[in-house]
């Protein structure tokens, strides 16, 4: 084998190799707005099933994985609410106790699952969300406290890649 065949051998066996240990990670995040008495969280989920929680009080984040079946299942559902256009729906809430929950992905921002309709591609993202905050131990969002309590900020970046 000459010189510059071994080199194109080597290219490409780098190549593939390089290739193979970055597959691409899709993200998205789980928004709750809180409440006056509760402070709201973000989810962040990536496809690969790694997740991290942060409440709005609080600096620290908290990891924790989903299933590889959940995080396919997830993100399926979320890209076909997107495709579907998947409909808002209003809902009473109470003034203390509302709250708001949205997933944002790539640019699109879900209906309220806090309120959903009785439309499929809603209820397949609460049912998927639902999942997401039982494998992340995630109950309810934590009390504020008082008086006052922490100010209430509602940040939803998207993950980065």
């Amino acid at each position: 084998m000459n010189r510059t065949a071994f080199a194109v051998v080597i290219v490409l066996g780098l190549l593939a190799v390089c290739t193979a240990a970055a597959p691409l990670r899709d993200g998205a995040s789980i928004v709750n707005s809180g409440s006056t008495n509760t402070a709201g969280y973000t989810v962040n989920v990536w496809s690969d099933g790694s997740a991290t929680v942060t409440y709005q009080n609080r600096t620290a984040k908290k990891s924790f994985e989903i299933s590889s079946s959940l995080a396919g299942r997830f993100f399926s559902d979320v890209k076909a609410a997107r495709d579907g256009s998947a409909p808002a729906s209003h809902c009473m809430k109470s003034a203390s106790f509302g709250t708001a929950t949205h997933v944002h992905w790539h640019g699109w921002i879900s209906p309220d699952l806090d309120c959903p309709g009785d439309d499929k591609l809603t209820t397949a993202l609460v049912n998927d969300v639902s999942a997401i905050r039982t494998a992340g131990a995630i109950t309810g969002a934590p009390l504020r406290g008082f008086p006052g309590g922490a100010p209430r900020l509602i940040v939803s970046p998207e993950p980065t890649q």
